[in-house]
């Protein structure tokens, strides 16, 4: 079965990312993504999504954030994959952090910040 995936009007050519960054629901999922990717997958990534950040925050911008319709859902989960793409191309050199065991997990915990 094929799934469709439908992204808001203007970033159809996004799809190919989406398929991949905008079916994880979470930092963890994401940061495994990136290690099990080549860096020639990361690199079309980002070249393809960061300079469209500003275009898709302007569209993400129009409607609530705990309300997204499920194309801008998926365009917004799209987004937060570039987060790390971005470490491997800018930072890294590559898919994992380096001298770190492929693949590992991190776990981010907020002891600060109260609701």
């Amino acid at each position: 079965m094929t799934e469709t995936l439908t992204l808001p009007d203007g970033f159809a050519d996004l799809a190919p990312f989406a398929a991949v960054w905008g079916k994880l629901e979470s930092q963890e999922e994401r940061y495994l993504q990136r290690q099990h990717c080549t860096m020639k997958q990361l690199k079309a990534f980002y070249d393809a999504t960061a300079p469209r950040l500003n275009a898709i925050f302007d569209h993400l911008d129009r409607f609530p954030m705990d309300g997204l319709p499920e194309p801008e859902a998926l365009l917004y989960r799209t987004a937060l994959g570039l987060t790390e793409a971005a470490m491997a191309v800018e930072v890294f050199g590559q898919p994992c952090v380096p001298y770190a065991p492929f693949p590992h997990k991190m776990a981010i915990k907020w002891s600060e910040y109260l609701p």
